[in-house]
């Protein structure tokens, strides 16, 4: 009775997702019109940290500076590094020696934060600016500059839209463009948010310049913060009381894992990432709690969903006859949420085939953060290739 409860509370679950679909629209549409629109912007800080990744971080620059949009781009690197291959309107290079509560990414976007707070209180910087943070490998289409130009937020988000680089690598990642549909589209746009995407995240000035990536002031003291920053960095912005933060459905094109080993490094990052914010409080609890049950609810709905195919067929787990249309119902909302937010991302052919390939992409997912969890804390920040 009780396996038979949690197989049908696993195959139902499409029931939420659904919901949050539909739901995340709608919350999207309320949001924009109670954001109203943005004053004059006399400048877009495009900024992209990297190490080394001149080829890519150059080709984001060129593109978005095409938009015709008023940008500044700043590359953030680090000493050794050679500021001549960059592109770049400011090139940003962070000392050995600077100290703060995080490492890595978070380390540099922190000294550049500082060094654009140090600036406006020299008048050297208009505080009317907003920061548009990005990927060295991701670019944010146009359609998500002007959003982030018109939409009066805090913070923007858009919608993670994968490259179709290699066909493992899109198969792998059209289950971000899932987890923007069901997911940030509608917590983010209730001010309740479960992921950040640094590929793309625009930033107001009044938050660049008041929030840091320090962990003591939001979170347990004596930690610092290693990845996963963009996500730690959108949930203390709330936390700190800036809580216009709007969800787009704007696209942000980012170049999936070129490789299974990448794909597995990105997954190991994430999965520690998410963890060590849980385990270590660098985070408040109810966000904390909130990235633990998307976590529990996606690995549990996967291995009992799958486990209960083979105990339905087995005999050993029954459903009275009346429940099977239920059941097909739910399947069919599952293929539907996962074709409607694929497709909506890259198109309606991606999403043909993202929703054909639904239960493939859902277990490269699996096998890859089970892995990680297995292969334990990488205690750095791991890159991957890029193209």
């Amino acid at each position: 009775m009780v396996l038979d409860a949690l197989v049908l509370a696993a195959w139902v679950s499409p029931i939420y997702y659904f919901s949050s679909l539909v739901g995340g629209e709608i919350a999207r549409r309320i949001r924009r019109k109670r954001l109203g629109r943005r004053g004059k912007v006399e400048k877009i800080i495009f900024q992209i940290p990297t190490v080394g990744n001149a080829e890519t971080t150059n080709r984001a620059f060129r593109v978005v500076k095409s938009y015709g949009f008023p940008v500044e781009t700043w590359v953030v690197i680090e000493e050794g590094d050679d500021p001549s291959r960059y592109e770049a309107d400011r090139v940003v290079v962070v000392p050995r020696d600077f100290q703060c509560e995080c490492l890595y990414k978070a380390r540099a976007l922190e000294y550049a934060r500082r060094l654009r707070k140090d600036m406006v209180e020299r008048g050297e910087l208009s505080p009317n600016y907003v920061l548009l943070q990005g990927d060295d490998d991701s670019i944010p289409s146009r359609e998500f500059v002007e959003e982030c130009l018109s939409v009066d937020a805090d913070i923007v988000i858009g919608t993670i839209t994968p490259r179709p680089v290699t066909v493992l690598g899109t198969l792998i990642d059209y289950e971000r463009s899932v987890a923007c549909g069901t997911q940030c589209n509608l917590f983010t746009n209730i001010s309740s948010p479960i992921w950040g995407h640094g590929e793309a995240m625009c930033i107001s000035s009044r938050i660049d310049l008041s929030v840091s990536y320090d962990v003591s002031d939001i979170g347990r003291s004596g930690q610092k913060l290693i990845s996963s920053e963009d996500l730690f960095y959108l949930h203390k912005a709330v936390h700190k009381g800036f809580r216009r933060v709007y969800n787009s459905t704007a696209k942000v094109y980012i170049t999936p894992p070129l490789s299974f080993i990448d794909a597995f490094k990105q997954r190991r990052r994430w999965t520690w990432g998410h963890l060590r914010i849980i385990l270590y409080g660098l985070l408040p609890l109810s966000s904390r709690l909130r990235i633990l049950a998307v976590w529990i609810l996606g690995l549990y709905t996967y291995t009992v969903s799958t486990l209960g195919i083979f105990l339905h067929h087995f005999g050993i787990v029954k459903f009275p006859d009346y429940l099977y249309p239920l059941l097909w119902a739910t399947l069919i909302m599952w293929l539907l949420v996962r074709g409607v937010s694929i497709g909506r991302a890259m198109g309606w052919k991606h999403g043909v085939l993202g929703t054909v390939a639904s239960y493939i992409t859902v277990t490269l997912n699996f096998i890859l953060h089970v892995a990680a969890l297995l292969k334990g804390d990488p205690k750095k920040f791991e890159v991957i290739k890029k193209a």
